[in-house]
């Protein structure tokens, strides 16, 4: 009897009333299956196509192909609000008050290790950099484009000819490479494709041809329009060993004629062009080395070793002129680089890289590097020795100024030690123990407090062993402090 007892129908809420946001989705309604026939008279075509549309909605869980549009336009007024859940930032672990940009291969943000410490503290300062020389003399150049063409082409590199029209002149042709424009037009065509205008304003060395003569202060303008390029390109990629060897040397004659004229910052650019031709060596040995005897491998290739002798012949001056002009430039580390590249892969004892390496090395402030390459130089030619003799005397006032600030650090640093209170004994009567004979005077607690002293200062490999050097000078002096106690004992790692 209880389960003949008719439940009373549930009436369904009216869509009318009916949240857009709480309908029912079609994926979560019940299939209803295939719609009903069309009622009779009824056109064929537009009755198949309003039953296949209304067994697509009835399979989505609606009555018709009506109910299903109706479920759709009122789901347009739903906004799709992101989950806000999924817009928070993760937490970070304890300790951590921001998480860094930044984390490096093994470490992440909270991690108890020596790198994942090193990301909790604030950046270091980054250092003083000292301001380069005065290059006002040198000039500059500045482009703005004043109209950009649509198309898509490339651009003209060393050995093409342009075709271009200045202030809207009469078209002209030159070569790109060869000198016959302004410096700074040639730089500013190289940025540009056919159909770009561009103003160009240029003073100093950029302004003039490598025939005119450099006029001081003087700013030139134009108007460039790049109308046409024209010819083949030189890609070191396509030339084969001597013409790369005779483009590079004719490079470097032109960076010559500019140093001469004094148009350092041109010369450098001639010299580094003809530097980068040489920078592609031939593969002298395609086998692989100590597998089997070298059995079923080629041998080396004769004619590749000496198309790389030579190479590396043409390479040298460039490299030796790329630095001097550095040298004159002030730039000291790279031209340091470039004499160690000569020294490194072409002739290990070069004279000109000795010695230029060695005045940069005075400069950098290395004097040990220095007083090396120049007592070399003085070796292999003793024509120079005058010149060594010269260098070598600013090495040693370098020297004796670095000792000077290394003395008065070890004598800080044995000075602290020695204004230490000496440890007495607890037990009432003992003698106190002799001031040679205090743990913190003896040798090894003083290169203690040295090696805890350039942990905290960051000193470098060449501070550290010239401050190394004065503290032994400073016990074996006699500095009042005792050698005794035993060494600490290694409590590894």
């Amino acid at each position: 009897r209880a389960a003949a007892v008719k439940q009373p129908p549930q009436q369904a809420p009216a869509q009318e009333s009916a949240k857009p946001a709480g309908a029912p989705k079609p994926h979560s309604r019940p299939v209803l299956g295939a719609a009903p026939p069309p009622p009779e008279g009824a056109n064929p075509e537009q009755a198949e196509l309003a039953q296949a549309l209304d067994t697509a909605a009835r399979e989505r869980g609606f009555e018709d192909a009506e109910a299903y549009a109706k479920y759709l336009e009122e789901q347009k007024g739903v906004k799709n609000e992101p989950d806000a859940s999924m817009m928070e930032e993760p937490p970070l672990a304890p300790g951590i008050k921001k998480a860094p940009i930044y984390m490096p291969p093994g470490a992440y943000p909270g991690d108890r290790t020596k790198l994942g410490k090193a990301y909790d503290k604030e950046p270091p300062p980054e250092p003083p950099v000292k301001a380069a020389p005065d290059a006002g003399s040198d000039g500059g150049v500045t482009s703005t484009f004043v109209k950009q063409a649509d198309v898509i082409g490339a651009r003209p590199t060393d050995g093409n000819t342009v075709v271009y029209r200045l202030d809207g002149g009469e078209p002209a042709r030159a070569e790109i490479g060869a000198g016959e424009l302004p410096w700074a037009l040639e730089q500013t065509f190289q940025r540009m494709k056919v159909g770009d205008i561009m103003d160009v304003v240029a003073t100093g060395e950029h302004a003039f041809r490598d025939t005119e003569p450099v006029v001081p202060d003087t700013e030139r303008r134009w108007r460039a329009e790049l109308v046409a390029v024209e010819g083949r390109s030189r890609d070191k990629f396509q030339l084969d060993v001597s013409e790369r060897i005779d483009l590079a040397n004719t490079l470097r004659l032109r960076g010559n004629d500019m140093f001469k004229q004094g148009r350092l910052l041109r010369a450098l650019d001639y010299y580094e062009r003809g530097s980068r031709l040489m920078d592609v060596l031939e593969a002298e040995e395609l086998g692989m080395p100590n597998m089997g005897g070298g059995k079923g491998c080629p041998p080396p290739s004769k004619a590749a070793i000496e198309n790389n002798r030579r190479i590396w012949a043409c390479q040298k001056p460039l490299l030796l002129n790329w630095a001097l002009i550095l040298m004159k430039r002030q730039n000291w580390r790279e031209a340091e680089r470039k004499c160690t590249e000569v020294l490194m892969d072409i002739e290990k004892e070069n004279v000109k890289a000795l010695f230029r390496r060695g005045q940069c090395n005075i400069h950098l402030g290395n004097p040990e590097q220095a007083r090396s390459d120049l007592r070399r130089a003085a070796e292999l030619d003793t024509s120079i020795a005058k010149e060594v003799e010269r260098e070598m005397r600013r090495v040693e006032e370098l020297q004796r100024e670095a000792d000077r600030e290394d003395a008065g650090f070890a004598k800080k640093v044995v000075g602290e030690l020695l204004q230490e209170p000496e440890p007495r004994a607890e037990r009432g009567g003992e003698a106190a123990r002799k001031p040679q004979d205090a743990p913190g005077n003896t040798f090894f607690d003083v290169l203690q407090s040295h090696n805890a002293a350039v942990d905290r200062d960051g000193t470098d490999d060449d501070t550290y062993r010239r401050q190394r050097e004065q503290i032994y000078n400073h016990f074996l002096r006699g500095g009042g402090v005792s050698f005794g106690g035993k060494p600490p004992e290694d409590e590894g790692d």
